[in-house]
Parts: structure tokens; C-alpha cells; sequence
């Protein structure tokens, strides 16, 4: 099968495109014939050497998979040879064909496209897991949200709405806070390059923090008594420390994946993409570059 790989990190000029053959599928594995794949921030830090793990090079990096079941292991059980599935994988998906863990997968609804179910593993899978899951927001709670235009934070912020939310606020920058204005006005939008979001004038149920660091160590002070942080990028030590109820999280298996995808499909979740382009080492480079340099609004997204 033809794949994109990395044998050093650095910048996009790492990737090169290769043929590798996948052994067969383990007793709780399933081979997916790959019709989709997202471009993710784990992506490109993997890459840079973020992560290292120069030791497992070279590596197959791509974090979601859309596509057809081809082959399952002795021991699956939910899924059969044809089905549409999506999955995020952590790596290994910038190839056509990818091994993925049954417990990792969700089935793809009949009226939701390949690209738009790589759209949202991952980050929106995060993001709402966040929500749902792991801070448990309750209606008529306050909630803030950092990086409320990337795909966590989107999701985050469409998740807090489906529950019936109080006030939202969230952090942005310039493109992403005149997207969520427009997205919808009652969401308070801070301007992280431009404004302080400390000066909230109230104190707030729940906080979820994916920027980490001196953003999260200020974000304390505005919880109430009771509130809860929970952070995608681990917790500093004041978090660590704090009275607050706080805690890291990490993506669970498909559980989460499946009851996002049915919001989908039932349009109570939109995915924003950005781009979608043919699957080849010249756009997955291009790609790569593009998220680095402009972040832009929305997924960049590869079909194959």
C-alpha cells in the first residue's frame, strides 16, 4: 500500500512517500481501507520532534481514519467486513490501509460523509468528551472555554449549547473571535492577543483548558468554590495544588466518537472545514505548512 512517512522529525520536507505492506489483523484489530484522513495539531507537533520518540521512527504519523471495514481480527465483534468506520488512531493513518484497535472505532452514519467523520476525531472528540464526559456540565452552568475556534474548543462550546449552558466564554484569536461572534452573539469572546480574560466580572462553574501553562494558572481565580478545571495539555503544578476539582484528560476509545457522530447526523454538531485535498505527499506537506504558518479556521482535510 502507498503510505507517508517520517524517518527524522523537523519540517515538511521529512515527509516522503513510500510502499509498505501491514501484517494481518491482530485478534482485536481491524483493517480499514482509509478514504479519509484529518490534519490534527498532534500531527505537526509530532513531527517537529515535539513528542519525540526518534527511537520508533520511521513512523507512519495521521491521527483519524475514515473508511471501510476490509478484514476484522478472530475476536471483533461490533464490526463486519463493509462497514463505514472512523477512528482516531494517533498515528499510522497517512496510508491507505490502517490497523486500528476495535475498541477505538465508531460507526460512520449513513448520511455523514468520510470527511466529515476524520473531520471530527480527534479534536472534536476531545472536545466534547470534555464536556459530556469528563466535566459533566450541567444546564444553566458557566463554563469557559479556551481556544473556543480550534476543533476541541468548537466542539467544547457546541456541546456546552446542546446541554443548555448559562453564559460561554472562551479565548480566541482575531479570525477565530469574529467566527464565533458569528456563530453565535451570546457566546463572550476574549481576544487573547488583545484582551485579558481574567476580567470576567464573574466567578464560573467549570473551566476547559487547552493552552496550559501561565493561561491555565490564571483561569483558577475565576472558578467558584466548587468548580472543576479539566486540561487536554496536563496540569501545572498550582492546578496540581489548587482546592479546585482538577484533572488532565485523555481521548477515551469510540464511546465518545459514536454519540458525536449521531449529534452529526442529527445536526446538532457543525464541523467548519477549511480544506479538503487529494491525499498525496505534495498537499499532506502543503498542508502541514499551512496549519503551522495560519491555523486556519476550520479542518484541512485529505481524501483518498
Amino acid at each position: 500500500m502507498k503510505a507517508i512517512e517520517i524517518n527524522e522529525f523537523g519540517d515538511v520536507d521529512v515527509f516522503y512517500a513510500t510502499e509498505k505492506k501491514l501484517a494481518d489483523p491482530k485478534p482485536n484489530q481491524v483493517l480499514v481501507k482509509n478514504f479519509a484522513t484529518a490534519i490534527d495539531p498532534y500531527d505537526v507537533k509530532y513531527r517537529s520532534g515535539f513528542y519525540g520518540g526518534s527511537d520508533r521512527l520511521p513512523t507512519v504519523l495521521g491521527s483519524s481514519v475514515a473508511g471501510i471495514v476490509q478484514e476484522i481480527g478472530s475476536e471483533v465483534t461490533k464490526y463486519s467486513v463493509g462497514d463505514r468506520v472512523v477512528a482516531s488512531t494517533h498515528l499510522r493513518s497517512y496510508a491507505e490501509q490502517v490497523l486500528v484497535l476495535e475498541k477505538q472505532l465508531a460507526l460512520i452514519p449513513d448520511n455523514l460523509t468520510f470527511v466529515q467523520a476524520a473531520g471530527v476525531a480527534l479534536g472534536y472528540q476531545t472536545g466534547y468528551q470534555a464536556i459530556i464526559k469528563e466535566i459533566k456540565l450541567k444546564k444553566s452552568q458557566s463554563i469557559l472555554i479556551h481556544g473556543g475556534s480550534g476543533a476541541v474548543g468548537f466542539a467544547a462550546i457546541q456541546a456546552a449549547e446542546k446541554i443548555g449552558a448559562g453564559k460561554i466564554y472562551t479565548t480566541a484569536g482575531t479570525k477565530g473571535k469574529a467566527f464565533l461572534n458569528g456563530f453565535n452573539p451570546a457566546i463572550a469572546v476574549y481576544d487573547y492577543k488583545k484582551e485579558d480574560f481574567t476580567n470576567i466580572n464573574e466567578k464560573i462553574d467549570a473551566i476547559l483548558d487547552t493552552v496550559g501553562g501561565e493561561t491555565q494558572d490564571k483561569s483558577l481565580k475565576l472558578l467558584k468554590e466548587n468548580g472543576k478545571l479539566r486540561s487536554t495539555v496536563g496540569l501545572t503544578d498550582k492546578a496540581k495544588k489548587s482546592p479546585f476539582d482538577t484533572k488532565a484528560i485523555y481521548l477515551d476509545s469510540g464511546s465518545c466518537l459514536t454519540e458525536l457522530l449521531k449529534d452529526m447526523s442529527q445536526g446538532l454538531t457543525v464541523l467548519k472545514i477549511a480544506k479538503i485535498s487529494q491525499f498525496s505527499l505534495k498537499n499532506l506537506r502543503s498542508m502541514h505548512k499551512e496549519f503551522e504558518n495560519d491555523h486556519p479556521l476550520g479542518k484541512l482535510i485529505l481524501e483518498l
